[in-house]
């Protein structure tokens, strides 16, 4: 009877983190067989997908147009870049220089846990544009593709309220 107690412990505390499992095995798998780069920006995407399927339309209509046209403006400023020979200032460089100062953190961390691995910086952050590109662009598209076809059932505020006059009510016939 203890081994039953403990198995319903356990599926009873693994509840709130039970809709994470799945993405991270996916992660996890992806991180570990497939190339680098092919890994970033799949992870990217389906990080885009769960973005815009769980966060994004839970808040209001003003900051997904925000997100929005953010996202349109780096990819307009990189391509800009990319045409004329210049660096891109953008978001993606930015994230770049976090995550290899995170990086730059957390090796000596895991190295004082007595873990030998190798510096994992280079090959992280040689990666990290391609996550924050393939994030970017899916956004982009499934922000575009919500915009044009917005559904009403989805839109709901951060609380999970209805937007004002989107009431369920029927209207009285005079």
């Amino acid at each position: 009877m203890a081994w039953r107690e403990t198995i319903e412990d356990w599926t009873a505390r693994l509840q709130p983190i039970r809709p994470l499992l799945l993405p991270i095995a996916v992660a996890s798998v992806l991180i570990a067989f497939a190339p680098a780069r092919i890994a970033a920006a799949l992870l990217g995407v389906l990080v885009g997908i769960g973005l815009s399927n769980s966060f994004i339309p839970r808040v209001r209509p003003g900051v997904q147009n925000a997100i929005l046209w953010i996202t349109i403006t780096v990819t307009a400023d990189a391509a800009y870049a990319r045409l004329n020979d210049q660096a891109p200032l953008t978001l993606v460089n930015a994230f770049a220089k976090v995550v290899d100062a995170i990086m730059k953190l957390a090796f000596p961390l895991i190295r004082g846990l007595g873990l030998s691995i190798a510096d994992p910086r280079y090959k992280v952050v040689a990666v990290a544009p391609d996550f924050i590109w393939a994030l970017v662009l899916s956004l982009v598209v499934l922000m575009s593709l919500a915009f044009l076809f917005p559904s009403q059932s989805r839109r709901r505020d951060a609380f999970g309220n209805e937007p004002r006059g989107a009431t369920s009510r029927p209207r009285a016939v005079a």
